[in-house]
């Protein structure tokens, strides 16, 4: 559900990047630093839930009015169960905080600021951040192993979650030295290889911005 905090932000950079939550945070705080060391100055946003992306988008567009070396905005959210609606929603709020959202996803538009959208894991499947992180360490001794763990439960009816992505990560996530929940404490941990060519489009979105 939304909150309903005011929305308090601080703008540091020309470049933000807003992202569902605090975990995703971590997550693209470890990407970029293990991508692009000290290459690019990105501000990464939580946006505190999918609910409160346009209250965010609002306020971030009354702050940058006043900053004219602003250059962009790079937005990205998980498909879930449809990684059309994903796209459809954010250029819809992009529309209502008076941004000009990009044609199609991955890409940005011309405008001042442009204005990026990513629907993770590729634009086109359903799935999440989770997805991506799998699929990263699929050839991994320890991803066959939680894999195997996922096809036993499924083989004896007792797979309750509807969410086989995120229960490897929670799985593959216990196997290591600290064992954490989330992706993003994982992903601080060096838990997923973000040279994978599964993070390639995700990396070239952000490079771009």
């Amino acid at each position: 559900m939304p909150r309903n905090k005011e929305i308090k932000l601080e703008i540091k950079s020309d470049r933000l990047l807003l992202v569902e939550g605090k975990d995703e945070v971590n997550l693209f705080t470890a990407l970029i630093k293990h991508c692009f060391s000290n290459e690019i100055d990105i501000q990464i946003i939580d946006a505190g839930g999918i609910y409160n992306i346009l209250r965010n988008l609002k306020a971030i567009r009354e702050i940058v009015r006043t900053l004219p070396n602003f250059q962009s905005i790079g937005v990205v959210r998980d498909a879930d169960d449809n990684s059309e609606n994903a796209f459809i929603s954010i250029c819809n709020n992009l529309e209502k905080a008076e941004y000009h959202p990009p044609q199609s996803h991955g890409t940005f538009s011309n405008n001042s600021p442009s204005v990026g959208v990513f629907i993770m894991p590729n634009g086109t499947s359903k799935g999440s951040i989770e997805t991506l992180c799998w699929q990263s360490v699929k050839d991994l001794p320890a991803a066959k192993c939680v894999e195997q763990y996922l096809e036993c439960l499924e083989n004896n009816n007792t797979m309750n979650s509807k969410n086989k992505d995120k229960s490897f990560a929670h799985a593959y996530l216990a196997s290591m030295q600290n064992p954490v929940a989330r992706v993003g404490e994982g992903a601080l941990q060096g838990a997923w290889k973000f040279d994978s060519p599964a993070f390639k489009e995700l990396i070239k979105f952000i490079r771009d911005l």
